[in-house]
């Protein structure tokens, strides 16, 4: 990549990215792996377990609308080369994956295969969802370009109507899904391009009021699955969505260019595939869930927060092994597709 483009990525945000990378493998740890949250009020359960993992859950639930946001603030470019790298990323994990899988199983499968090589046919809510996001980004793009901060109010809307018809109506026919949907990605990705314009006045609060409505929010998603409110984990939860934002925005306040930090947020999203996708999935939740049951829950804390971390960087060797054996044929099998493919894309 130019070092000139590399130099544009603000690595304050960067450090976000990860940071939100951090903050999915923990929601997932304390919470998918294990079953999900537990009745706050079972009083067969240990009130620190009850406590501890409503808490965490709280302040990680931000953690798939922080990507979108960071998509938002920069704006997505749609370029063959950007849909092509994540082409590759997908399928050098999907069917190596799958080949130990069948291994480890027995079981083989022709149309599995066959998926794990289209890789975009698989079924994975956030690819497929970020994926259309991509293709409909020039004309989202566009909007914004032709209203500028009049969008702002259209955009207040936009947010409005999920609120309404998703917590308060419960209305499932427009497909908002708590959020994991693609509806839910338009809507934040939105927001983030109406906030990007209003950079200035956001800088212009104190930092720390961000991180002050961070953990507001958090506290008061805390309260919210107390009494038990349906929506309350859901990522177009409106408190978890200004939640989502107020941690972003504390992260704006100082930009600085650090190879390292950058390197290794490249790799974010290909922690996320690779920790839920198995075998790694299944393997994760039999670890998680050992280390739950045979642990006191203060050490099991820092027994999963250190697996967290594990993993983590486990991802990114295997990411970044992978781009250095791939990248020479991935490139030119790029060009080559490129030349024929190029004028299907608006940007270059």
């Amino acid at each position: 990549m130019d070092i000139k483009l590399e130099k544009q990525r603000n690595s304050s945000v960067e450090i976000f990215r990860i940071l939100a990378t951090f903050l999915v493998l923990i929601a997932h740890f304390t919470g998918w792996f294990v079953g999900g949250l537990k009745n706050p009020f079972d009083s067969t359960l240990d009130l620190s377990f009850r406590i501890g993992q409503t808490v965490i859950s709280a302040l990680c639930v931000v953690c798939v609308n922080c990507f979108l946001i960071i998509s938002g603030w920069y704006g997505i470019k749609l370029k063959f080369k950007s849909v092509w790298k994540l082409y590759i990323l997908l399928v050098c994990i999907y069917v190596p994956f799958q080949i130990i899988n069948t291994l480890h199983t027995g079981n083989y499968s022709l149309i599995r295969l066959a998926d794990n090589l289209l890789a975009f046919t698989r079924e994975s809510y956030f690819v497929q969802c970020y994926m259309m996001l991509m293709f409909l980004s020039p004309v989202i793009n566009s909007f914004f370009e032709k209203y500028g901060r009049k969008s702002f109010n259209f955009v207040l809307v936009f947010w409005g109507i999920e609120f309404v018809m998703e917590s308060l109506r419960n209305n499932t026919s427009l497909g908002f899904q708590d959020g994991y949907s693609l509806i839910h990605f338009i809507l934040i990705y939105m927001m983030a391009r109406v906030a990007s314009m209003y950079k200035k006045e956001i800088l212009n609060i104190k930092q720390s009021k961000w991180v002050f409505g961070y953990f507001i929010c958090a506290g008061i998603i805390c309260i919210e699955h107390l009494i038990g409110l349906k929506h309350t984990w859901a990522y177009s939860n409106p408190i978890v969505v200004i939640e989502s934002f107020c941690l972003f925005f504390s992260f704006l306040y100082r930009s600085f260019y650090n190879k390292r930090i950058n390197w290794l947020a490249g790799s974010a999203f290909a922690v996320y595939i690779i920790h839920t996708t198995s075998p790694v999935y299944n393997s994760l939740v039999k670890m998680d869930n050992w280390l739950l049951t045979h642990l006191d829950y203060w050490i099991y804390l820092p027994s999963y927060l250190l697996l967290c971390i594990i993993v983590f960087f486990v991802c990114i060797t295997y990411d970044k092994c992978r781009e250095h054996l791939l990248s020479p044929l991935s490139d030119k099998l790029f060009n080559i597709l490129n030349a024929r493919l190029k004028h299907f894309f608006i940007y270059e």
